[in-house]
């Protein structure tokens, strides 16, 4: 329909040539005019035309966008009117016929929103949906229509059902002969005689059945389903027919497997049916398992021997002689690039590590500059103790002396982040990965400015000693894609308003699709979006040596009354206290983007030693000025009351105190490193204030806590790391001028200085019980350098140093009290960070102290 309309609107001399005098669109004005790629005072382009009804057609809003071409003949030029026919938008769901399923029931596994537009394919599969879900639930005969009624608000889902009988079990058969298993069967058929006939429930006792026999011994059994079914009663039989097969047995022949691998090669066959397949995956791993060992020339063999009713799956082992390295030699090449290989002298000779550990000289090679690097690992065949020399040819060795970017300005898109280093450097190694990178750098840049075919040639020219390398790095950019349109579909409340787009946790789905790719320079995008589901709740049941049995409920309301806000309910109940927690998130505050956040909760809790409760909220207001600079407002109260203790009370964690804060706090933050996880270079700037006063219902303090942490790329494997943080708070009580101590500031550990044990850097104070407790300060400075080099993709070694203090008031600051901590560590990146273990050693040790301390935890230390 759309495209005839729009062909008969266009058709004739007229559709070309004409003047436009007068746009207009009769629904939706406001919010569909920005679509529109004619204009008055232009020629009449029907090419612009129906790019125009493309894009309001993919909003998913209407099922018809007609064009008409009105003409006056008392005035030159035509109007082009644009009626676009709203689509049936789902505004509720009903029912009729067998009441056999609730409405909220068949909107969820149809899986259809709210505002969603019910095209006709959307509504066929919608009832396909439910009757597999009807089917699941022993309707085998159900039969769903479905149809969209419109009313003032919408389109409502009618969902006509015509259920059919409830198929039940009326018997279940078992035929198994051959197996002592057979007579355990019976147990394991579902579903029962009598009960609703679930075809996934037969489905799962076959299987159930097989894998009992299998356990047996009977490798290859098979079991059948049969289902007869009388639709006149609305009853199902079922019949399970199980060939046990020939009793398999494993037997291994030649050399001696450990029981371990035996185990893996059964479970292998045993899981594969013994199958060809099977077999030829156990022969896989008895070989690379003995060639790991040192028999190079290890060879096993399966087949299948009958053993008059049964059968025997035979391997045939020959391990062949031992090898193992008696020297690892490198010649041609600096000896310490042995360092850390897989082959070692004392150790199984193995083909895989010889071929693995010349790549990765090559690669230690080429970081050296030798860009032609080659090496052959040279070792005699059979077995004993064997020298390895790898023959390395490093071939010319070149730094880089210049290197030139050629290309054009590169255009400005409002990215503050501009291009990112290149790893090429005058005065490293010329390196080929360095090339690689460099150009991989500059594709990025240009393609973040919409330059999407960007090429960059590199080209190299040696000196004639071929010991110096000029690198021109030439930008061939190509045409520029603009995004012309940005077409939001799939809901209409998104459609209202593009700010709320950005509220997040709301959008099951979203896809990103373009009208037209073929179009040059300029597209036309499509964002389409599904809301995920209104309201989602969960619940759980455990049993902890704390709290004993205890259970817990959430419930999360979405994108209340359209706007993106979320409200969300935790409470969880034991023997031992409980807990409420309620959230709410409102990204538009005051009709401006500001992201807020309130939260309210109350809990208690009976310890071994002490108890307490606590309540207190949050309000949060943050805005983000531009992707570096973010500031947060926000009003903390909370109050904690502690009681029942028993014991000293230097022992209670310093978070169960008895105290209260209620006051304002603002934090501001200015980031421009490339990566929080894993930054290479870039500056972070951190300033947060903390007021609570008495008249607020608080304790009445001034809380600062300022950081700054610079990182820099030294060469493209090593970061150097500096970073430097300061506390300070001043408490308006007379009789006491220390902050709460849950307020305070403490130091040492994981965070720094490490080294030192956990709050274990700063004054401490002795106990009833005759042990020093840490009591934190009013103040406190710390500061630090790190080097991280990267040793592989996932592997990261660093070297620090740390230093810090704390100290009761602001007027006890003295740098000569600073105390000094170094050492080494290693990192394992993951999705969320780094899991990072460092060990410590203390530069100033004092009587009492610990040396040195291990520390294991995920994230850098600053």
């Amino acid at each position: 329909m759309l495209a005839l309309g729009l062909a008969l609107a266009l058709a004739g001399p007229a559709g070309t040539g004409e003047l436009v005098r007068a746009v207009r669109v009769e629904r939706d004005q406001q919010r569909l005019l920005t679509f529109v790629a004619v204009a008055p005072g232009q020629l009449l382009d029907p090419e612009a035309v129906r790019r125009s009804v493309e894009l309001m057609f993919a909003t998913g809003r209407y099922e018809d966008v007609r064009v008409e071409l009105v003409r006056d003949p008392a005035r030159p030029g035509v109007e082009v009117v644009f009626r676009p026919q709203l689509a049936p938008l789902l505004v509720d769901v009903r029912v009729e016929g067998d009441r056999v399923v609730s409405a909220g029931a068949a909107r969820r596994a149809a899986r259809l929103s709210l505002g969603e537009p019910l095209w006709p394919a959307r509504l066929e599969r919608a009832g396909r949906d439910v009757a597999l879900a009807l089917a699941r639930r022993g309707h085998l005969e159900a039969l769903v229509s479905v149809r969209a009624e419109r009313d003032e608000r919408g389109a409502v889902a009618v969902f006509q059902v015509h259920a059919g009988p409830q198929v039940r079990v009326s018997g279940a058969g078992l035929d198994c002969t051959g197996s002592p298993a057979c007579a355990e069967l019976s147990e394991l058929v579902r579903p029962r005689v009598g009960e609703v006939y679930i075809k996934e429930k037969a489905e799962a006792a076959r299987e159930a059945m097989r894998k009992r026999i299998v356990e047996a011994g009977y490798w290859r059994a098979t079991v059948e389903l049969a289902e007869t079914y009388d639709p006149t009663r609305g009853l199902m039989r079922l019949g399970f027919r199980a060939v046990p097969g020939p009793h398999t047995s494993l037997e291994l022949r030649g050399a001696e497997l450990p029981a371990g691998l035996q185990g893996q090669l059964r479970q292998i066959v045993r899981e594969g049916a013994a199958s060809a397949d099977s077999l030829e995956s156990g022969s896989d791993l008895v070989e690379t398992r003995l060639r790991a060992q040192g028999h190079r020339d290890a060879n096993a063999k399966a087949r299948l021997e009958p053993r008059g009713s049964d059968e025997a799956v035979v391997y045939e082992v020959h391990a062949g002689p031992l090898a193992t390295v008696g020297s690892v030699e490198l010649r041609g090449a600096d000896p310490t690039l042995l360092e850390d290989l897989r082959t070692q002298p004392g150790r199984p000779l193995e083909d895989a590590a010889l071929t693995e550990d010349a790549r990765v000289l090559v690669a230690r090679l080429e970081a050296l500059g030798h860009f032609e690097a080659r090496v052959e690992p040279d070792v005699a065949d059979g077995g004993g103790t064997l020298p390895v020399v790898f023959d390395a040819r490093p071939g010319p060795r070149a730094h880089v002396v210049e290197v030139r970017v050629e290309s054009p300005p590169l255009p400005t898109t409002g990215d503050e982040r501009g291009p990112e280093e290149l790893a090429l450097q005058e005065g490293e190694p010329y390196r080929l990965a360095d090339v690689a990178r460099s150009r991989e750098t500059l594709v990025s840049a240009w393609r973040r400015t919409g330059h999407l075919e960007v090429r960059v040639r590199s080209d190299v020219t040696f000196s004639d000693a071929r010991d110096e390398a000029h690198v021109a790095l030439v930008v061939e950019p190509g045409p520029r894609t603009i995004v012309e349109h940005v077409v939001l579909a799939g809901l209409e409340r998104v459609l209202e308003s593009q700010r709320r787009l950005s509220s997040l946790g709301i959008f099951e789905r979203v896809s990103i699709s373009e009208l037209d790719p073929t179009r040059e320079r300029r597209r036309d995008v499509v964002v389409n979006v599904q809301e995920a589901p209104r309201t989602s709740w969960s619940w759980g049941v455990g049993y902890s040596e704390q709290d004993l049995l205890r259970g817990s409920i959430e419930v999360t309301r979405r994108n209340l009354d359209g706007a993106g806000r979320t409200v969300s309910a935790f409470a969880r109940g034991s023997f031992r206290g409980s807990r409420f927690l309620l959230n709410l998130k409102e990204p538009w505050l005051f009709g401006r983007k500001l992201d807020s956040f309130l939260t309210g909760f109350w809990e208690e809790e009976h310890r071994t030693s002490f108890a307490y409760n606590r309540k207190g909220g949050t309000l949060q207001v943050g805005k983000t000025f531009n992707p570096r600079t973010t500031l947060v407002l926000r009003y903390l109260y909370q109050d904690t009351h502690v009681f029942d203790v028993v014991g000293p009370i230097e022992a209670i964690d310093r978070q169960y105190r008895t105290y209260a804060v209620s006051g304002p706090a603002a934090s501001v933050v200015f980031d421009t490193r490339d990566d929080p996880l894993e930054p290479k270079h870039g500056l972070f700037l951190g300033a947060d204030a903390q007021l609570s006063l008495e008249a607020l219902g608080g304790v009445s303090y001034l809380r600062s806590f300022l950081q700054a942490t610079r990182v820099s790329r030294l060469r493209s494997d090593l970061v150097f790391v500096l970073s430097g943080r300061v506390g300070l708070a001043k408490a308006f009580a007379e009789l006491d001028p220390l902050l709460p101590l849950p307020e305070r500031f403490f130091a040492g550990g994981d965070y720094g200085p490490r080294g030192f044990p956990i709050d274990g850097v700063g004054p401490k104070v002795l106990g009833s019980d005759g042990v020093f407790y840490p009591t934190g300060g009013n103040a406190t400075l710390l500061g630090g350098a790190e080097m991280r080099y990267n040793l592989s993709r996932s592997f990261q070694l660093a070297s620090f140093v740390d230093t810090g203090q704390v100290y009761l008031e602001t007027k006890n600051i003295d740098l000569a009290d600073l105390r000094w901590s170094t050492g080494v560590g290693v990192r394992y990146r993951t999705p969320v960070g780094p899991i990072r273990l460092d060990w410590g050693y203390v530069l100033d040790h004092q009587p009492g102290e610990s040396r040195s301390h291990f520390h294991l935890t995920i994230g850098h230390a600053f």
